[in-house]
């Protein structure tokens, strides 16, 4: 049975590249009928915290993805880890290095010289037994290294086809540190063994590791998994996603007012040849394949996420979209009415103040003080509704044309402006009955101090 897995480390908030790979993971195991694991890898002690751990969890809970097993954290596996690093050990396919740090800058100095990338030169390669049982006797630090394979190493990747590395690639990587925790490659690969991962789907920036990975299979003698690498998310200039491009952890498109359903829709179809692009999760899932994943990076195009989002906010059903917005369901009226113009939740809140507030934004004033008509159109308005709180909308606008000379297209952005404080929204015949007139006077006599 096909088994995944979705491995972020709580080193920091989840970020939209790693909530892509999980989510082609997640589609992957769904469409094969297999199952998906929980690794928390978090053997690196000094930036991992459980904060970070319980935020990931959440933003998985949030945006709808479940796991089969897990969490799994890897620091509670250390013992395991000890173990298959003493089997390494045993049959010479590691060995202990004493190197000191300055020796290592040393090696690097004169690596980048030659324009070589750096990497260990092997001096800890070939001690003897009675040098380093002396050393370890003398309590000299040592890290453990791994025997690294003198040949070349390749493999088919799903996504990329036919990968080769050259013989010398891979240098004799540190398997354990100093404080004997695992690195990075070595406890993704204990576990991906134990686990029974049979497909490791990963992001492209992963595609060095794999030698090194593949390596350490052979040296334990079991079989690697699948691999395949899919591409990157840029932002507008081509370079990896970043904080520069604006928001890119779940926390902040959750605190944006995206839907999850709208973002793993956008993230879903990102790099993918697909027939049509509005798709729920079950339609995602059917249509999925590995090989409709392009092998080039992708830009983030946060406009067309926005697009996404109007598009789910438009179609919720009315109570979810107080839940998510938090708002009471007294103001469903009003919500489903706003939300025909809003591309996120908090525009939907923003919004409200149409309802409720005085002010009129600056565009808004500035556009008011160029009209030569206002003070005439106030002063209608503001007779006709003291005399008359009920009338209607139409009925409003035909008192003003029939009393001014006021061009039609004009008359409709004064009042919009006048009546909601801004210069766009939903259709207005629509929302006047909902705002209270004192609200609409309150607004009139803010506009008139201002410019008085």
């Amino acid at each position: 049975m096909v088994r995944v897995r979705f491995a972020p480390s709580p080193t920091g908030y989840l970020h939209i590249g790693n909530t892509r790979t999980l989510l082609i993971n997640y589609l992957f195991a769904r469409a094969k009928g297999g199952s998906l694991v929980l690794r928390i890898e978090d053997t690196d002690i000094e930036r991992s915290h459980a904060r970070y751990e319980a935020s990931i969890i959440e933003d998985l809970e949030w945006l709808g993805i479940t796991w089969d097993e897990g969490p799994v954290r890897q620091s509670d596996r250390l013992n395991i880890y000890l173990d298959y690093a003493d089997i390494l050990l045993k049959n010479n396919s590691a060995y202990k290095c004493f190197c000191t740090i300055e020796e290592l800058e040393k090696m690097r100095e004169n690596s980048l010289k030659k324009g070589e990338p750096p990497k260990y030169n092997g001096t800890c390669r070939h001690l003897s037994h009675n040098t380093v049982k002396s050393m370890e006797e003398e309590g000299k630090p040592y890290v453990l290294r791994f025997r690294s394979l003198e040949k070349q190493i390749g493999f088919v990747d799903d996504i990329h086809g036919r990968i080769d590395f050259p013989r010398d690639h891979v240098d004799d990587f540190i398997l354990l540190k100093q404080e004997h925790t695992p690195s990075y490659n070595f406890a993704a690969t204990v576990d991906d063994m134990l686990m029974g991962i049979t497909n490791v789907i990963r992001g492209a920036d992963h595609v060095s590791n794999t030698p090194k990975q593949i390596m350490l299979f052979e040296a334990l003698g079991h079989k690697p998994p699948q691999y395949a690498h899919h591409s990157l998310l840029t932002g507008d200039d081509k370079k990896p996603l970043s904080k520069r491009h604006g928001v890119t952890n779940i926390r902040e498109f959750r605190n944006t007012g995206i839907l999850p359903q709208a973002l793993m829709n956008y993230v879903g179809i990102i790099g993918r040849n697909v027939k049509k692009e509005l798709m729920d999760m079950e339609e995602l899932i059917d249509t999925f394949l590995l090989d409709s994943l392009s092998s080039s990076d992708s830009v983030f195009d946060m406009d067309k996420l926005l697009w996404f989002n109007k598009e789910y906010i438009r179609k919720v059903p009315a109570e979810l979209l107080l839940k998510d917005t938090g708002l009471s369901p007294d103001l469903k009226e009003k919500v489903l009415l706003l939300r025909e113009n809003a591309r996120t939740l908090n525009e939907i809140k923003d919004m409200l103040s149409i309802f409720d507030g005085v002010a009129i934004d600056g565009e808004g004033i500035e556009y008011l003080k160029t009209q030569k008509d206002i003070r005439q159109i106030i002063e209608i308005i503001e007779i006709i509704l003291k005399n008359n709180s009920n009338i209607t909308f139409e009925q409003l606008t035909h008192e003003i044309q029939n009393r001014t000379s006021v061009k039609k297209r004009d008359m409709f952005m004064m009042l919009r402006i006048i009546f909601t404080g801004r210069k766009s929204g939903p259709p207005l015949g629509e929302l006047f009955h909902l705002i209270p007139k004192d609200t609409i006077i309150k607004r009139i006599t803010g506009f008139i101090s201002l410019i008085s």
